[in-house]
C-alpha cells in the first residue's frame, strides 16, 4: 500500500479502560442484542418518552410485530426503509425491525421539503416510507414523482405518550391518525405476531444509507454495514466507560450519526435506558434530567451554549450527569469555563457520516482544550501532505487528516467515481485539514474547500474563530473569505454577542482586538453583528448560506 499510518503515539494517552488489542466481539448483528436486553433486563426501562415507560421486553415485542407488518408489505432483505421521523419510540422500533428482516436504512431529515424528499427516495430507492403525519402532505405533492415507493406508513409523535407528559411535549399532535387507504397507520403495521425468525444478516451486509450534508452538490448517501454500526455502539461503551445503569437523554437527532450512535447504538449494546426527547429545548432538558436522573448526555456546542446560558439553568438539579460529550464546533473558552465551575468537563471529539461519526476523542480524565482529541481504538491516522498524498507532514504541521478503521463506510451508494475519490485503500479523505501534538490529539484548522488565501497566505475559517472565541463577548461566530481586488480574498466574522455586552461594544473596536491577537494576514477585516447563525437541523452552523449570502 502506498499510504502508510503514523505512528500511534496516541496509544500512551490512552485511559487503562480503553482496549489495546481485539477485534468487536461475536458475528452477530446489533440487533439480536435486543433479545439479550430483554433477558436480562426484562423490566427495566428501554425507552422513557415524557414519561412513558417502554420496557426492554416490550422493546422486543415491538420490534418483532413491527418487523411482521414490514414483511406483509414485501420487506425483505436489502430493500430500502426510509425513516423521516423526529425522535420517537417509533424511530428505535422502526430501525430494528428493518435490520431483522435484513433491510436497509434510510434515515431523513423530518424537515425535507419536496426536492430533497424526492431526490433521497428515488436515489436510496426506498421501497417503504415510516413518517410522521405532518410530513405526509409533503409526500402527496411529489409521489407521482417517486420511482420505487409502494407503502407508507404513517405515525404520530403523541402515538406513546403518557397522559400527562413532562417535560410538556412541545408539539399539538393527535394521539390516533384515521385509518386511509393512501397509507398504513402505525397501528394497522404493529397489529401483527411478532416475526419467529431473523433474516441471515453479517456484519459485511449494508445496515444504512446515511446521507451526507451535500455542501458539493447533491448529498451522497455513505454505505454503512452491520459490522461498522456495531463497532460504533462497542467502542463508545468502551470510551464512556458506558454500562446498563446509564440513562442517556436523547435530545440529538436520531436521523443523524451523532445522536443515532450515542443514544441509540451504544444503549441497544449495553441494555442501557434511554430518555427520548422529540427535539432540542434547553429549559425541557434541565427537566428531564433532573427528573429522570439522567447519567450520560451527547449535544453539539450550540446546545451546550443554549444549556449553560439559560436564564433557568441554576434551577435544576443535573448533579446525575456522569459525562458530556460534544461536536460539531470548537467550543469557547469561557462557556467550558462555566461548565468547569459547576464540576463537569465536555469531552470534544470527531467524526462524520461516512465514519459513523467517532473516530477521535478526548478521554473524560485527560482533555486537552481546543482539540477533538485522540484516536479510538482499532482507528489509525495519518495527516497527509496537501502537495503529495503519499507523504505524512511532521508532528505540529498541517495537513489532510485521513482516518482507517472498522466503522469506516463501503463507499458511497450508487457512485463508484466518489467513492474512488474518497476511499482509498481502506482510507477515507475527509477534507479536514489537521494537526498532531506529541501526544497524539488532534487539532482541526479547517476544510480544504474551505481555505482562504489572503495576500498568498492560507487561512483556515476553524483556528480564527478560536482566536475569536477568546474575546468575551463572543457567544458565537463564524468565519469566511470574501473578495478583495488587492489581496484576493479578505477575512470576515459574523459574530453574536453575549447578551450583556450588547450595545457595549463595537464592529470596529472587535476588529481593533483581533487585529492584536492574529497576524496582519488573518485577522478579520470586517466583522459584522447578527442576532443569530444560520444552522443546520443538527444546530451546525452554516458557514457556506453565510457565504452564498456575501457573494450575492
Amino acid at each position: 500500500m502506498r499510504f502508510k499510518a503514523m505512528d500511534p503515539i496516541w496509544e500512551k494517552t490512552w485511559p487503562e479502560n480503553w482496549p489495546r488489542n481485539g477485534v468487536i466481539d461475536g458475528k452477530d448483528p446489533l440487533f439480536q442484542n435486543l433479545y439479550d436486553n430483554a433477558t436480562r433486563f426484562r423490566d427495566k426501562p428501554a425507552l422513557i418518552y415524557y414519561g412513558g415507560i417502554i420496557t426492554w421486553w416490550e422493546l422486543r415485542d415491538m420490534v418483532l410485530r413491527a418487523a411482521s407488518g414490514l414483511q406483509k408489505l414485501g420487506v425483505t432483505k436489502g430493500d430500502r426503509v426510509y425513516l423521516g421521523l423526529q425522535n420517537c419510540p417509533q424511530f428505535y422500533i422502526a430501525f430494528f425491525a428493518a435490520h431483522s428482516l435484513g433491510a436497509i436504512v434510510v434515515p431523513g431529515s423530518p424537515m425535507f421539503k419536496a426536492g430533497e424528499l424526492t431526490y433521497a427516495l428515488n436515489d436510496s430507492g426506498a421501497k417503504v416510507i415510516i413518517t410522521e403525519e405532518d410530513i405526509f402532505p409533503i409526500y402527496q405533492i411529489i409521489r407521482n414523482d417517486l420511482k420505487s415507493v409502494e407503502s407508507v406508513v404513517v405515525t404520530s409523535l403523541g402515538e406513546y405518550l403518557p397522559e400527562e407528559p413532562y417535560p410538556a411535549f412541545p408539539l399539538a399532535v393527535s394521539s390516533t391518525i384515521e385509518p386511509s387507504s393512501d397509507y398504513m397507520t402505525w397501528p394497522e403495521l404493529m397489529n401483527n405476531s411478532p416475526i419467529k425468525k431473523f433474516a441471515d444478516v453479517t456484519l459485511s451486509d449494508i445496515a444504512l444509507l446515511q446521507y451526507t450534508s451535500g455542501t458539493t452538490g447533491y448529498p451522497k448517501g455513505a454505505m454503512l454495514t452491520h459490522g461498522n454500526i456495531k463497532h460504533r455502539g462497542v467502542n463508545d461503551s468502551w470510551m464512556h466507560d458506558d454500562a446498563h445503569d446509564y440513562i442517556h437523554l436523547a435530545c440529538m437527532p436520531l436521523f443523524h450519526v451523532t445522536g443515532m450512535g450515542n443514544h441509540l447504538l451504544c444503549p441497544a449494546y449495553c441494555g442501557g435506558t434511554v430518555v427520548v426527547m422529540v427535539r432540542f429545548e434547553p429549559e425541557a432538558v434541565l427537566q428531564a434530567i433532573e427528573r429522570y436522573r439522567v447519567t450520560y448526555l451527547c449535544s453539539i456546542t450550540t446546545m451546550d451554549i443554549a444549556l449553560i446560558t439559560h436564564p433557568k439553568f441554576n434551577d435544576y438539579d443535573i448533579s446525575s450527569i456522569r459525562g458530556m460529550t460534544m461536536g460539531g464546533a470548537p467550543l469557547p473558552p469561557n462557556i467550558q469555563q462555566k461548565y468547569e465551575d459547576i464540576g463537569l468537563r465536555l469531552a470534544e471529539g470527531y467524526g462524520m457520516s461516512e465514519t459513523m461519526s467517532t473516530m477521535t476523542w478526548n478521554p473524560f480524565d485527560r482533555i486537552k482544550q481546543g482539540t477533538v482529541g485522540i484516536p479510538i481504538a482499532h482507528v489509525e491516522v495519518r495527516i497527509a501532505d496537501k502537495d503529495n498524498i503519499e507523504k505524512n507532514v511532521p508532528l505540529g504541521e498541517q495537513g489532510e487528516l485521513w482516518v482507517r478503521g472498522p466503522s469506516v463506510a463501503a463507499g458511497y451508494w450508487n457512485k463508484p467515481e466518489e467513492t474512488a475519490e474518497t476511499f482509498v485503500e481502506g482510507w477515507i479523505r475527509t477534507g479536514d485539514i489537521a494537526t498532531m501534538d506529541e501526544d497524539g490529539y488532534v487539532t482541526l484548522n479547517g476544510r480544504l474547500r474551505e481555505l482562504i488565501k489572503a495576500s498568498g497566505y492560507s487561512v483556515f475559517p476553524a483556528e480564527v474563530e478560536t482566536y475569536l472565541y477568546q474575546h468575551p463577548a463572543i457567544l458565537e461566530c463564524c468565519v469566511i473569505g470574501v473578495f478583495h481586488e488587492y489581496r484576493g480574498e479578505d477575512v470576515k466574522a459574523f459574530v453574536v454577542l453575549e447578551p450583556e455586552w450588547v450595545g457595549k461594544i463595537t464592529e470596529e473596536e472587535l476588529v481593533a482586538w483581533a487585529r492584536e491577537q492574529m497576524s496582519v494576514y488573518k485577522y478579520p477585516r470586517t466583522i459584522e453583528f447578527r442576532d443569530e447563525l444560520p444552522k443546520s437541523g443538527t444546530g451546525k452552523i452554516m458557514r457556506r448560506i453565510l457565504k452564498a449570502e456575501e457573494d450575492a
